[in-house]
């Protein structure tokens, strides 16, 4: 069986881009948001990201990253902050 390319979560793209460093949302929106793993932690063998940083981003690379941020949050694990970005993502493009 072939992976997909792009993982998809709630049908936004989910990218790996570094390390600790994930985006979500789909390239032609207004808005994405970006996830940064702040911690690991040991869960029966594997390790989980605790806690992640949540921020919803305008998606202009002209603007410098300060002035791409609108909303900034915090989750304990990844589910929660695609859970978060989901709900922001879904109120600022307006679907």
């Amino acid at each position: 069986m072939k992976l997909p390319e792009v993982f998809k979560y709630r049908g936004r793209e989910v990218y790996k881009i570094k390390n600790n460093l994930i985006h979500y949302g789909r390239p032609n929106d207004k808005f994405i948001a970006v996830l940064v793993v702040l911690g690991t932690e040991e869960y029966k063998g594997y390790k989980i990201s605790s806690p992640l940083s949540v921020e919803l981003q305008i998606n202009n690379p002209k603007l410098t990253v300060k002035e791409r941020v609108v909303k900034k949050g915090e989750a304990d694990n990844l589910y929660k902050a695609l859970e978060l970005a989901h709900v922001w993502l879904t109120q600022a493009n307006g679907e």
